[in-house]
């Protein structure tokens, strides 16, 4: 069949279009059910996984307990040895001391601040 007309040629790219469109959404749609019929397959193994964190004690916070709030305020001076380290880790490792010690900064001395060499 020749298609000579400009209205024959226009139909015939509309029809290569439309089809060219229902191919690549059948295709998506098969490729969806797969993905989804492989994630309900894989998710089977991961239960385990999902009982074994439901045994990790949890993190909530107890708020019958009362907290002391750490000072913020006050004068804090000193010296410290410091070997290969800057400022701001020797500020992070200081507030993580005195956070895990509750002691307040201002009463916290620290003598050195050394790397671990392993």
């Amino acid at each position: 069949m020749e298609y000579s007309t400009l209205g024959q040629r226009f139909i015939l790219g509309l029809e290569v279009t439309v089809i060219g469109m229902l191919i690549v959404f059948a295709v998506l749609a098969l490729l969806c059910w797969i993905i989804s019929l492989l994630s309900g397959f894989l998710q089977r193994f991961e239960k385990p996984k999902k009982a074994a964190e439901d045994e990790l004690p949890s993190l909530e916070i107890d708020e019958t307990q009362e907290y002391k709030s750490v000072e913020k305020t006050g004068f804090t001076s000193g010296e410290a040895n410091v070997i290969d380290a800057d400022d701001e880790e020797i500020a992070a490792i200081l507030a993580a001391v005195a956070f895990e010690c509750d002691i307040p900064l201002s009463e916290l001395k620290i003598k050195s601040i050394k790397p671990v060499k392993e």
